[in-house]
């Protein structure tokens, strides 16, 4: 029920922004070049994802996810402080 329901909310998130223009150019808001673009890369992620999360246990995937998440956060914190 929560796929289904997510899947709507996504579905209805495209087709509303289906008829929206950006606001400062005369293009639509959804690059759909670049959405071609990400969509092999997101493919191969969830593939990688799922396949990881099969083969480690659950203590493993859930110390991967905090080594991700801090390494990212920490480069974008980085990033942040040297733009200031």
């Amino acid at each position: 029920m929560i796929a289904a329901m997510i899947m709507g909310a996504a579905f209805a998130a495209v087709v509303y922004n289906l008829k929206q223009c950006h606001p400062t150019r005369n293009e639509p808001v959804i690059d759909y070049d670049i959405a071609l673009l990400f969509q092999p890369m997101l493919l191969l992620g969830i593939s990688i994802g799922v396949t990881f999360n099969i083969m480690f246990a659950d203590w493993m995937v859930t110390l991967l996810l905090i080594l991700l998440f801090t390494s990212t956060h920490t480069k974008t914190l980085i990033e942040f402080l040297l733009c200031r």
